[in-house]
């Protein structure tokens, strides 16, 4: 039997859903709702999950493009910044998330489709049969 309400968790669940939403990163908030709901780490990060979840399905494509946007920027200029100031493992570790951020999807996808066989991915020699 579970230990604690469905309201109750639904408060909690509210809770990190209201740190998260004013900018607090994950550990904080998860601190917060440990020390404040007296629960299990394993609980509370299962609640904080769940927060980070609700506030990506309130963003649409186009809040979606723009913080992409923002975020590209600011890689950018942190990368550019690093390499001024000689600090190029911080400029490789910038460009390297603008890679994740831009391109590695596409790419991943691409790679995928280029190995699977098959009718119009690739030539098929012998028997059609599998």
């Amino acid at each position: 039997m579970a230990r604690t309400t469905k309201a109750e968790r639904k408060r909690r669940r509210e809770a990190a859903l209201v740190k998260i939403s004013e900018g607090y990163g994950f550990a904080d908030t998860v601190t917060f709702v440990m020390s404040e709901w007296g629960c299990s780490r394993s609980t509370t990060r299962r609640d904080c999950h769940w927060a980070h979840g609700e506030l990506q399905l309130g963003l649409d494509a186009h809040d979606v493009q723009h913080l992409v946007t923002y975020l590209c920027t600011s890689l950018q200029r942190i990368s550019l910044k690093a390499e001024s100031d000689k600090q190029f493992a911080s400029s490789v570790g910038a460009l390297r998330l603008l890679y994740d951020i831009l391109l590695s999807r596409r790419l991943d996808n691409e790679a995928i489709k280029a190995r699977r066989t098959g009718w119009g991915y690739g030539q098929r020699h012998g028997n059609t049969k599998f």
